[in-house]
């Protein structure tokens, strides 16, 4: 019985992810169809090379000039995304193929909850504490970061550690796992998890613009 709701749940979830994929991308069309009127001089001058820079730039830890005036907040942020993907990648439990996907131990996997962990707390405390982001913080981006460290626990519980006794049995924990990372996907057109894909678009329009037109780097 319960294998058969957890099928259930997993087609949703992957009829879900197809269905707000086909949303981005026409967000990402209306953006673009919108940039070119309002903005169409910027294509004029479009550049490929400046838009990739930006991109890379961005992408890579120090990169840019503002990441190595703030290290503290870089190396936060860094470790927040990386250890998330990461797990989101390298969970054993994830693949649903045949292929031999190399997947974390147990020991490397501790580190990566740790690390999330302690990213999480960073960015908590900073939004709390300084002025320049405490200002733009809204309840929405504490239940948001609520939201993703709920769903990676839960999944670094369920993969390395389900000797552990709660109160909420396994199979609990794995439908809230799963409704869970329905729901972030759900999120990301609406919320500001939306970055994960208008990052590339903003990053390269930016760069274009300091760089192909200005002559300006932006990092």
């Amino acid at each position: 019985m319960f294998e058969n709701f957890r099928g259930s749940l997993i087609f949703i979830e992957w009829v879900t992810f197809f269905t707000i994929v086909m949303v981005l991308v026409i967000q990402f069309l209306n953006l673009y169809r919108i940039s070119r009127v309002k903005d169409a001089v910027l294509y004029d001058n479009w550049n490929w090379s400046w838009a990739f820079r930006s991109i890379f730039r961005w992408l890579i830890p120090f990169g840019s000039q503002s990441m190595k005036d703030h290290p503290f907040v870089t190396v936060g942020y860094f470790f927040f995304h990386l250890s998330f993907l990461g797990m989101l990648i390298f969970l054993s439990t994830h693949v649903f193929t045949n292929i031999n996907w190399w997947g974390f131990t147990d020991r490397i996997a501790d580190v990566m909850a740790l690390v999330f962990m302690g990213s999480v707390v960073f960015i908590v405390i900073r939004r709390l504490i300084a002025p320049e982001v405490r200002i733009i913080t809204t309840l929405s981006d504490y239940l948001l970061l609520a939201l993703v460290t709920t769903l990676f626990m839960t999944g670094y519980y369920m993969a390395y550690h389900p000797e552990i006794e709660l109160w909420i049995n396994y199979d609990n924990i794995l439908i809230l796992h799963i409704l869970l990372s329905e729901l972030l996907i759900i999120l990301i057109p609406f919320t500001k998890l939306g970055h994960m894909i208008l990052f590339f678009f903003t990053r390269a329009i930016i760069g274009v613009e300091f760089g192909a037109r200005r002559g300006t780097k932006t990092w």
